[in-house]
């Protein structure tokens, strides 16, 4: 199996899609080889572009407040990107993009085998349904839901970038990220019903899992 660093080297050197034209530097995922969190972002933006590391910006700031506010610690996180390169200002993603680096988060994923997995935005939950096989819906109808698939926990969020245009959104994102930590506490023991109901979390079959 490829590790992390062989994975990234892919990264740095991709061309399977036209955003390697404009990139200033590809984003490889970042964290704990052995992280109990996965985080998933959309795609980097103009100082994650400069920087070559996911959530720099002031979205990085903002996730790592809430990150605190929980409790979750770095040792526990993985960090990574659903899009490697940066996309055209303003614009989200394609499906296109997000299949041609799908291939990479499926192989960080083999490697990581966290206990839960954070897609952040749509683009994030998109890249997702391609590697399991899954129709998850669009983050406005699962933020702050759990979802148990295949031996996995998932709980979308909406992406920092969206609360900082809505700041209204902010207490709900720390404290779901709050409930993100005690989910993970209680899984210390493995899974079990109890878990699952005490947090509502709905369970779903998939087509196809990493």
């Amino acid at each position: 199996m490829q590790s992390l660093t062989d994975i990234c080297s892919l990264i740095t050197s991709c061309k399977k899609c036209d955003l390697y034209f404009s990139r200033k530097k590809a984003v490889c995922g970042y964290g704990t080889d052995k992280p109990k969190l996965v985080i998933i972002g959309e795609a980097p933006g103009a100082k994650e572009d400069e920087v070559g590391k996911p959530f720099v910006g002031r979205s990085g700031n903002l996730l790592n407040k809430a990150l605190n506010y929980a409790g979750i610690l770095p040792k526990d996180v993985y960090i990574t990107n659903s899009v490697r390169c940066r996309p055209k200002i303003g614009k989200s993603p394609k499906i296109t993009e997000i299949k041609s680096c799908s291939d990479y988060l499926k192989k960080e994923l083999m490697i990581l085998k966290p206990l839960m997995l954070v897609p952040m935005g749509n683009s994030a939950i998109r890249s997702l349904n391609v590697i399991l096989g899954t129709k998850l819906g669009r983050i406005s109808e699962l933020e702050g839901s759990v979802i148990f698939l295949d031996e996995k926990l998932i709980a979308p969020q909406y992406h920092p970038a969206a609360i900082l245009r809505n700041p209204k959104k902010m207490e709900q994102f720390k404290d779901n990220f709050v409930k993100i930590a005690e989910i993970l506490k209680n899984l210390d023991n493995g899974f079990s019903d109890s878990v699952l109901s005490n947090y509502k979390i709905r369970k779903i079959n998939a087509s196809s899992s990493y």
